[in-house]
């Protein structure tokens, strides 16, 4: 690679961001040891971008592992960047797909990262062959076709400047400029699909039929049409909360259900086909008929219009110390403050900041459970209990004023009644306890 062509590199990520920032942004980026995250790096040092770097050290190898890190952490003091390491424990993922465990609790970090340095965005060194193996999963797992663009190149607060240039490019990028980098021996293993891809599927491709990454990519265009198209009729066919019913019933079905699951992604975080045909059915049902699409959304058929209706939420109850000397109930969950035990959930009251607040629990809120010293996620904690999806929205929490949370209260019928903080847990000196106590069916 000539000097002109490994500056097309850094002309590419300073070109993506102008497009996309306004000034110079602060960035986090997540550094593995790579190559492609190292050149990523390194492209930034060169164009005096302010970044925060972070290194996930999993531990899977050992002092291999412990490798990665030095390097991560001694080429961004040498470059001028503050990083931060973080060790995760293999050993708390529950079950299931390690390497999305890894990518879930990666983000996870990068997010609170950002969130505290205050970053315009999240950098990742994703490239032109990890775009071509996300388009390839997607076809092999029946995505519908505006899932075809792949990963985009900013969609906040992921920014994902270098997917313009293949690996091979990269890697002569790093070797002109001399940037260290690890090569990682699991990346080779073929039991995850990625690395089945980028191995043994691309060699046989390659030699079968030469280009084919290219035409991969051209899907991409598809991807982006088929989008722009689903923009306009959802302007023509879809109001805020209704379905027109002939034009659906007049068009072609897999249009119509591409068209029902945009509709109800407007409301809802994921649509599946099991829920997008049961939507479809309601086209050709009586007047009257309804689907719960979630517990906070009902689609109700409607003569000439599928209606989306939206149950009442709750939102929150203030809880006073006087409230529950006796007894209170609120959402079939009562709360009764006594001098001896009488409920699997219960608390000392002598370590309660009143008022109480109970109320659904949101994104970002943590707790302290008990037995552990630091705080977790209710979010992780209530996947780590295997709190199903449909209770998971149910759950609620009991915090004061300030936002400590004591105590998460399960509903339905998952495993035992919930989890209390280890900063109000009940001791042989505790005198009056605060009792709680769910009916299941509320």
């Amino acid at each position: 690679m000539s000097k002109s062509e490994y500056l097309l590199i850094e002309q590419g990520i300073s070109n993506k961001l102008s497009r996309y920032f306004s000034g110079t942004p602060k960035l986090v980026i997540g550094v593995s040891g790579g190559a492609d995250s190292m050149a990523l790096l390194y492209a930034f040092k060169r164009l005096e971008i302010s970044c925060f770097v972070v290194h996930i050290n999993y531990g899977l190898r050992g002092v291999e592992s412990d490798k990665d890190q030095e390097l991560v952490e001694q080429m961004s003091f040498q470059w001028g960047f503050e990083c931060c390491s973080v060790r995760l424990n293999t050993e708390e993922m529950q079950s299931g797909n390690f390497q999305n465990w890894a990518r879930n609790e990666r983000y996870k970090i990068f997010e609170d990262l950002a969130d505290e340095v205050k970053a315009d965005a999240i950098a990742t060194a994703h490239h032109q062959d990890d775009q071509v193996e996300t388009i390839i999963q997607k076809l092999f797992r029946g995505s519908s076709p505006e899932s075809w663009e792949g990963m985009k190149e900013w969609g906040a607060p992921l920014f994902r400047p270098m997917l313009e240039f293949s690996k091979e490019e990269i890697l002569e990028y790093c070797d002109e400029k001399s940037i260290p980098y690890r090569d990682d021996e699991s990346n080779s293993d073929p039991k995850y699909s990625r690395n089945f891809l980028r191995g043994e599927f691309t060699k046989k491709m390659n030699n079968l039929f030469p280009g084919w990454q290219q035409n991969v990519l051209g899907l991409s265009d598809f991807g982006a049409l088929n989008e722009q198209m689903l923009d306009e009729l959802s302007e023509v066919y879809l109001e805020k909360e209704r379905i027109k019913l002939a034009p659906l019933k007049n068009m072609n079905e897999v249009l119509a259900r591409s068209l029902i699951k945009r509709f109800l992604e407007q409301y809802i975080p994921t649509a599946s086909k099991g829920i997008i045909g049961e939507a479809y059915a309601l086209l050709s049902s009586q007047t009257g008929s309804e689907l719960k699409v979630s517990d906070s959304v009902v689609l109700v058929k409607d003569r000439d219009f599928i209606v989306l209706q939206k149950k009442a939420e709750f939102i929150e109850v203030i809880i006073k110390e006087e409230d529950i000397e006796n007894a209170f109930s609120v959402k079939g969950i009562e709360f009764r403050i006594s001098e001896q035990l009488e409920s699997e959930l219960y608390l000392d009251v002598a370590k309660l900041s009143f008022p109480l607040i109970l109320r659904r629990w949101k994104a970002g809120d943590k707790i302290q459970p008990l037995g552990m010293d630091g705080t977790q996620k209710v979010s992780d904690h209530l996947t780590n209990r295997k709190v199903s999806n449909v209770n998971r929205e149910k759950s609620l929490v009991l915090s004061d004023s300030d936002g400590t949370i004591y105590a998460i209260i399960f509903k339905g019928n998952d495993p035992g009644p919930g989890t209390i903080s280890e900063l109000c847990k009940a001791t042989d000196s505790t005198k009056r306890y605060l009792s709680i106590t769910s009916k299941k069916q509320a």
